[in-house]
């Protein structure tokens, strides 16, 4: 039988801890783990599961499959499906100004604050490192605009990508979130 620790990360227990302790925590490198670090067995198996080696002349490295997150980008991705589910929903669409409309902004981000925070479980659970990075468009906002993820394979990354292109999809008809729209519409 499998270790079970393999069917969840795609490395055994032993080749998931080498990379929680051996990858390079600072500098352009953050991230990869240092080619020195690991047998040829093991660079074989990270291969499989989406790790790319790459030898650089000064430090030969096994890169980890990595997805760059822009969290303002998907913040207003979210917004946008929302006011469009509210512009099907509602008679007279989203015509609000004022208190109304600041409530809505308010009920939007907090649904918003909700789910980014369950994604950023998951996806914690699914990497062994994270990197913030500012983004030059948002000089004010350099830190927590953009983070990079490296997962322990391309399957799990993959199925966070899809996950993140989820959550910004709007709540279901049950979810509590209308019941607060509907009070405003009233």
């Amino acid at each position: 039988m499998e270790d079970e620790t393999a069917l969840a990360y795609g490395l055994d227990s032993d080749l998931k801890s080498l990379v929680e302790q051996e990858y390079i925590k600072e500098g352009a490198l953050f991230g990869t783990v240092p080619q020195s670090k690991l047998n040829s067995g093991e660079m074989r198996e990270l291969e499989k599961v989406g790790w790319t080696v790459r030898d650089y002349r000064d430090e030969p490295v096994v890169e980890p499959p990595q997805s760059a997150i822009n969290w303002d980008n998907l913040s207003a991705e979210h917004r946008d499906h929302i006011f469009h589910a509210i512009s099907h929903r509602l008679p007279q669409g989203t015509p609000w100004a004022g208190n109304k409309q600041a409530i809505l902004e308010e009920l939007v981000a907090s649904a918003w604050d909700e789910r980014e925070e369950e994604i950023r479980i998951l996806l914690g659970s699914w990497t062994f490192a994270a990197a913030w990075s500012g983004h030059p468009d948002y000089n004010d906002r350099v830190v927590e605009s953009r983070q990079t993820f490296y997962f322990y394979s391309a399957k799990m990354r993959n199925a966070a990508e899809k996950a993140l292109h989820l959550v910004t999809e709007p709540p279901g008809d049950d979810d509590a979130f209308w019941e607060f729209i509907d009070a405003l519409e009233s």
